[in-house]
């Protein structure tokens, strides 16, 4: 038999995880859908959102999220949790992007190929328990308009 290391799969990972997110979001009150994709080995999710349950009036909302659990077992996790509407797209992702430093940053578009970016730290890189802070960070984007 071989060791954690050898039995670890990637894929197999990355589903578990996504699968989770999935759960976690049917969960959340604006969420009026979710649904994972491919069916059978989910490389993404996405959510439909019903901001009115906030109060905020928004045509067309979905969370869409990525999420690769790395190469290997103790691979810092790659994710994006990206918000789009019929006004606006931004998201907050874990990955390496040259415009931050570090992994963890928000990005909003701001014309049809241009984004703006701050760096963002993220409490935990937890599947399930991400889902409630991206939601609380969500939420706190909105309080501030």
């Amino acid at each position: 038999m071989g060791t954690g290391e050898d039995s670890y799969d990637p894929t197999a990972a990355t589903h578990r995880a996504l699968r989770g997110i999935r759960q976690e979001l049917e969960r959340h009150p604006i969420v009026t859908t979710v649904r994972g994709f491919p069916a059978g080995e989910f490389t993404r999710v996405r959510a439909t959102l019903d901001l009115s349950r906030w109060g905020i009036e928004r045509a067309d909302a979905t969370l869409s999220v990525r999420w690769f659990a790395g190469d290997t077992a103790d691979a810092r996790p790659e994710f994006s949790f990206h918000y789009s509407d019929a006004q606006t797209d931004f998201g907050w992702h874990h990955e390496p992007n040259p415009h931050v430093d570090g992994w963890g940053h928000f990005q909003a578009r701001t014309t049809a190929e241009e984004y703006t970016y701050e760096a963002q730290f993220f409490a935990t890189t937890n599947p399930t328990r991400l889902v409630w802070e991206v939601m609380s960070l969500l939420r706190s984007r909105f309080d501030a308009e």
